[in-house]
């Protein structure tokens, strides 16, 4: 991790001045002071305070073994950081009920603008890929007290950057830093496969540069701009927040008190649904991918010929202003090249396209492809989400570097032309396994990715996955669910913060809408998502029907599947216990079989038994009313680990429509026999407390 930031080159910059919630302010500062100046947001501002004093406690703890890493923090023999750590406290206090009380406001959007995280951004650089013509680089200041643009060489050749900007710029080259002033000429030469650093100041709005190399020695304009100042749509969108209206908790049932409350986990409002489009199958999945990019889907011969270099006519194209794909995983096979082609052409058209993936699970030809693309079209922003331990964090902190993983599925496409904005969440990845049965033969490309057979924790692992997405054609809540992204997408870069996207109001009435959008980063909420699964299992008063095939519950959960059951709530789970062919299949089987061992008489449990196809999807009904479709595990992972999200209906009309797909995965299924074989060793491991939280 970079070790600088801009305040350490501008400290008179406007934004670089302390908060409250830091290391060096005493008690009483931290309790009096606020983090944000008063800009008409209070009721936002002090619910997004609570989140910051808890990270920051979070942070103390680990620094001094305090809290869940040891020793109580009133045994610190320092004065001044238990007037910190108990001031922090108090400003954290809300966080102490899972749930939160509604304000006086009017429901509507709000905009925040405080400034409190590290922007960090990648500009990626090749040689070999670099145009000939101009092309442009957003960096985001917003919200932003220091923004750091890590020059990434991609390539294999050196390449030479030289321009000037229209206000201070620092940089940090080959270990060594200096100040350029505004106006100023100057060039760096970046060697292959290196990475180094710009800082620009707070008055930085434009650098006009030229990028050289051996290959094209007459250079390529690069422009460089300060997003929100360029693009004052985008910073509409980034910078939203909603206020969302409660209904009198009076009269309500507990599964709509659930439902509607507001509460620490990161919740759009109540959306209108409209119809959705329920994509069972893996091609329609896919190709709603590929429709909402194209305007049309490919024909059944060309997922036959699984051919990547197939022709693709984009006469129907829709013209899109913003491009979001979060995805576990962005595969350099037939599904990653194809939706790289289709990227790369709205690219070249100047969309703005924004890519979250997770850095440990790609491989070099993963990233030759992502890198290539960003490369070649500075308006692909691409982020390599890497969770990153403090120094000297303990052992477990260290292990969870390789293990933390950014686990949110989305694609959302923003269109200029009505009726053509999508979004689609849920579980499938950019991977060939959630497309076809067998490796395609891609032997003829090799920039391409040949799977081989595995059943381990190789990284070239080949599964069939059986999933679900849902995708959402109407235009507010596209635009609703782009915004909420846009707080996972401009978090700190230092901790992996995100700020909450909604505040609860108080409302005479009832709220027309029936879906509600949640994100969970769990180790920077208090395990908000934990809590709400919780919170909603324990108002199930009939049935709770579930599609899931990681089944590793957490204390909390276990405890409350146990009291749904001592109400004689029924419990129906469509797993997957064998998960022979997932990536440490072996090992996840038996963790799914202590589930069986615990609950195989008390709960109807079905295997998923399509041949050679291990189940994927994450869906959740409770009471003929209440569906959610996630990329949520019920395991550890997802509820301590890794960053989720996902769509809560309640709606009887829409669960009608899910009960089919819900069917079809029965008939797909077999009961499961509760007397399973554990092997000792496996046993043994799972008596370690740590193994089973840590999936």
């Amino acid at each position: 991790m970079p070790g600088r930031s801009a305040c350490a080159f501008f400290p008179a910059d406007e934004a670089c001045a302390r908060p409250p919630i830091s290391a060096d302010r005493s008690g009483a500062e931290v309790a009096t002071a606020r983090y944000f100046a008063d800009n008409g947001n209070a009721a936002y501002d002090r619910r997004f305070e609570a989140l910051l004093a808890q990270n920051r406690i979070d942070a103390l703890d680990r620094t001094n073994g305090t809290g869940r890493f040891g020793r109580d923090w009133r045994d610190v023999h320092n004065d001044r950081f238990r007037a910190t750590y108990r001031a922090l406290q108090q400003l954290a206090k809300p966080l102490d009920s899972t749930v939160m009380p509604p304000g006086r406001a009017k429901p509507g959007e709000g905009h925040f603008t405080g400034r409190w995280r590290m922007s960090r951004q990648t500009l990626y650089l090749d040689a070999a890929a670099r145009p000939s013509a101009p092309k442009t680089f957003s960096f985001s200041g917003l919200q932003a007290r220091s923004v750091e643009i890590v020059l990434r060489q991609a390539g294999r050749q050196p390449v030479v950057i030289g321009g000037s900007c229209d206000g201070p710029l620092a940089m940090r080259v080959s270990g060594r830093s200096r100040t350029i002033a505004k106006g100023a000429a100057f060039h760096l030469s970046l060697p292959a496969e290196t990475s180094d650093s710009l800082f620009p100041s707070g008055t930085l709005t434009r650098c006009d540069l030229t990028v050289s190399s051996s290959l094209a020695s007459a250079g390529a304009k690069l422009t460089i701009l300060r997003e929100e100042a360029a693009d004052p749509w985008i910073a509409a969108l980034d910078s939203r927040y909603d206020r969302c209206p409660v209904p009198d908790p009076a009269g309500l049932e507990a599964l709509d008190r659930a439902f509607y409350a507001g509460r620490w986990l990161s919740q759009t409002c109540a959306l209108p649904l409209g119809s959705p489009t329920l994509l069972r199958k893996s091609r329609d999945g896919f190709n709603a991918k590929v429709e909402a990019l194209l305007g049309k889907t490919l024909a059944d011969n060309a997922f036959d010929k699984a051919d990547p270099e197939l022709p693709l006519d984009f006469s129907d194209a829709p013209r899109l202003k913003l491009i979001y794909l979060s995805s576990l995983e962005f595969k350099a096979d037939f599904s990653g090249r194809i939706m790289e082609r289709l990227i790369r052409h709205h690219a070249a058209l100047g969309t703005k396209v924004r890519i979250l993936v997770t850095d440990v699970l790609e491989r070099d030809k993963d990233d030759a492809l992502l890198h290539r693309l960003a490369a070649e079209f500075p308006n692909v922003q691409l982020q390599e989400y890497r969770w990153q331990a403090d120094h000297g964090a303990p052992i477990d902190e260290q292990l969870s570097q390789l293990h933390k993983t950014h686990h949110i599925k989305m694609l959302a496409t923003l269109a200029e032309e009505p009726g053509r904005s999508r979004v689609i969440i849920g579980g499938r990845n950019i991977h060939d396994g959630f497309l076809f049965h067998k490796p395609v033969d891609l032997s003829r490309y090799p920039q391409l990715q040949q799977y081989g057979k595995t059943d381990g924790f190789s990284l070239n692992y080949y599964s069939n996955w059986s999933d679900f997405d849902i995708e959402i054609a109407d235009q507010a809540a596209v635009e609703t669910l782009a915004a909420h992204f846009s707080t996972v997408w401009l978090r700190d870069a230092d901790t992996n913060l995100s700020r909450p996207f909604s505040i609860p109001v108080r409302s005479g009435g009832h709220p027309q809408g029936v879906a509600r959008h949640f994100i969970s980063v769990p180790y920077e909420d208090g395990h908000a998502l934990e809590n709400y699964f919780v919170e909603l299992i324990d108002t199930a008063e009939h049935r709770i029907e579930i599609v899931n095939p990681y089944l590793n519950l957490t204390p909390s959960l276990a405890r409350a599947f146990d009291r749904a059951l001592a109400r004689g709530v029924r419990i129906d789970v469509v797993g997957r216990i064998d998960l022979k062919g997932d990536i440490g299949g072996r090992f996840l089987t038996a963790l799914n079989k202590l589930f069986v061992e615990k609950y195989g008489d008390r709960i109807n449990i079905r295997e998923f038994k399509a041949p050679d196809v291990v189940l994927h999807s994450k869906i959740m009904m409770i009471d003929q009313r209440l569906v959610t479709i996630s990329s949520v595990n019920l395991n550890n992972r997802s509820f301590f680990h890794d960053s989720e999200n996902g769509m809560m209906v309640l709606d009887p009309a829409f669960y009608r429509r899910m009960k089919a797909v819900y069917d079809d995965y029965l008939a797909h299924s077999q009961p499961v026999a509760a007397n399973v074989t554990i092997g000792w060793a496996y046993r043994l491991l799972f008596s370690n407390g740590w193994v089973k939280q840590a999936f």
